[in-house]
């Protein structure tokens, strides 16, 4: 017999939610009343008759009964599990791994403090010539693995923040209009629904997920600034994923500096993502002084060359050390000229290193089919 105290145990443990098809098993969908739905059903059948599903697993009978050897579920999905017809597929060892998977996303869930909660802002945009997708549900699992909860709190359909570019045309070489046109939407968006959010508090903390071209990524982290604490993220080719990897490489950055003429204008090359040499700076700058952030140890720049938050704050405090040093030695420089290559959570980074007011505006340059650079948007 099932007693009281171990069908609590089986609602507290399952969260109140059916554990396969995850329905709300303490509220009506007719009626919307709170009205208790949930059933408990055995995994291993209570009896050993043949009639019991899955009563010949070799169970002790008198463990049957056991929060253990139940599953919180709808009516539904109860029927399912008995029905002679699936039993060859919902077998008892089936039905322990659907148990577990359940019951530890709740506890999981449960156990994370309430102010650990987060705010997601998904920008996607053109790569090439196909539109980007950030999947909300991946964006959850994301800062799950943080130890945050998700909330998409804004619009109809509670999308959360996003910025999507996708409905801009897509960019060719030097599209001056492109470009315009994405920085236009995205600071109608700060000024529409972010700044306004963050006024009335609804904002407190941030996960960024975005994915387009880089000079949007560090338009995007310019308007953001520093005053609401942010997580970045960015999707590892290693994984698939865009949590930071358990284990992902651990790699640092400095930051070299070539001094040049009394022009009130620098550059930095970012060779980070993908090797860019000082000889391919366009000839229009030569001669002028030239920060490299470049990788420690001889490693070679790729892809992922950001695999964990330190490696990314480690990136950060290269884009300080930058202004820091124009702050420092070189108050005279107006424009700073920005060329190579960066994974998407550094180029976000780099535009909210940015003090307005205090640090040079940033003439971000696009990669042409043919090898060459061209400013593509000028950030201030």
């Amino acid at each position: 017999m099932i007693t009281e105290v171990t069908t609590r145990v089986l609602w507290v443990r399952s969260g109140g939610r059916c554990a396969v098809c995850y329905r709300d098993l303490l509220v009506s969908g007719i009626t919307w009343k709170q009205v208790p739905l949930g059933e408990r059903a055995h995994i291993v059948g209570r009896s050993t008759s043949s009639k019991s599903p899955r009563g010949d697993d070799p169970l002790r009978v008198e463990d049957r009964d056991a929060a253990d050897n139940l599953m919180l579920l709808c009516g539904v999905c109860h029927d399912d599990l008995d029905d002679p017809a699936n039993l060859d597929v919902l077998t008892v060892e089936r039905l322990r791994v659907l148990k577990r998977a359940h019951e530890s996303r709740i506890e999981q869930i449960l156990a994370v403090p309430p102010d650990n909660s987060t705010v997601v802002l998904r920008m996607p945009g053109i790569i090439g010539a196909a539109g980007v997708h950030i999947d909300r549900s991946a964006a959850a699992a994301a800062v799950l693995a943080a130890s945050r909860i998700a909330q998409f709190p804004f619009g109809p359909d509670r999308t959360g923040l996003e910025i999507d570019l996708r409905r801009v045309t897509a960019p060719n070489s030097g599209n001056e209009q492109y470009y315009t046109e994405c920085r236009r939407q995205i600071d109608q968006f700060f000024d529409r629904q972010f700044l306004p959010a963050v006024a009335d508090g609804s904002v407190h903390h941030l996960s960024v997920f975005a994915l387009a071209r880089w000079p949007l990524l560090v338009h995007l982290g310019a308007r953001l600034g520093d005053k609401i604490v942010t997580d970045v993220y960015q999707k590892h080719r290693g994984t698939d994923q865009w949590a930071w990897p358990t284990s992902g490489e651990d790699n640092r950055f400095s930051v070299e500096t070539i001094v040049g003429d009394d022009a009130d204008e620098a550059v930095l090359v970012m060779s980070m993502s993908a090797a860019v040499h000082v000889r391919e700076v366009p000839t229009e700058l030569a001669g002028r002084t030239t920060y490299r952030v470049v990788l420690d140890g001889g490693v070679t720049p790729h892809y992922d060359v950001i695999g964990t938050p330190d490696s990314l704050r480690s990136a950060e405090r290269a884009w300080r050390d930058v202004f820091a040093d124009i702050e420092l030695n070189r108050k005279h420089v107006r424009r700073l000229h920005v060329i190579g290559a960066a994974p998407v959570s550094a180029c976000v980074a780099l535009g909210r290193a940015m003090t307005r007011g205090v640090h040079p505006a940033l003439v971000l340059y696009d990669r042409r089919d043919d090898g060459t650079y061209h400013p593509a948007l000028e950030v201030n």
